[in-house]
């Protein structure tokens, strides 16, 4: 009877737990942090947190060392004289939070500094290129200029040839008539000398 209850208890014990799988992965929140971890601090704001200590050089002779006899030679002998303590006055950026905060101040003011250099160099270039541009236009409406000059010229010495063509023709008409005059005068002229002979 134990058994017989046991095993539908274990069926839907599995079932239960086969359910509960599910094959959609919940969503992974990461935390970005504010600052990392064992940041090394830059050594002009390092006397906000430490003060350094005082080291001081000395130069000695030959030393024998008493321990085991044996003898060093000359040299320089470096003595920490105080050690590093503690700065316990509040500094307004030693939280590590506006520390974080001043460097992305840092970062974004760098960003923001480059893109108005890359936009003051762009107008830089259109400056520039519409000034050439500029100087472009103006040689081209002075090569215009030039060429109306010429053109109307070449205008007044087409009509000028023209009308010399015509007076031309015209002279050569008169010189026509006067030919055929002289001609007409000549046959004349040789009717009556036909008939003087006779």
């Amino acid at each position: 009877m134990k058994t017989k209850c046991i095993i539908p208890l274990l069926i839907c014990t599995a079932a239960v737990v086969s359910g509960c799988k599910s094959k959609v992965k919940p969503k992974e929140f990461t935390a970005v942090p504010l600052y990392m971890a064992g940041q090394e601090i830059p050594g002009p704001d390092q006397e906000k947190y430490l003060y350094n200590g005082s080291v001081k050089m000395y130069s000695v002779g030959r030393l024998v060392d008493p321990g085991s006899g044996t003898m060093r030679e000359a040299g320089t002998v470096y003595r920490i004289e105080s050690g590093p303590k503690w700065n316990l006055i509040p500094q307004y950026d030693a939280n590590p939070e506006s520390f974080a905060r001043k460097k992305m101040q840092e970062q974004y003011a760098d960003s923001v500094s480059g893109h108005i250099s890359q936009s003051l160099s762009a107008s830089r270039e259109i400056r520039k290129g519409q000034l050439e541009t500029k100087k472009e236009i103006q040689s081209l409406e002075e090569k215009c200029r030039l060429l109306q000059e010429n053109n109307s010229e070449l205008l007044k010495m087409i009509q000028k040839n023209r009308e010399d063509a015509q007076l031309s023709v015209q002279n050569m008409k008169l010189m026509q008539k006067y030919i055929r005059k002289l001609e007409s005068k000549l046959e004349d002229l040789k009717i009556q000398d036909f008939r003087g002979r006779r």
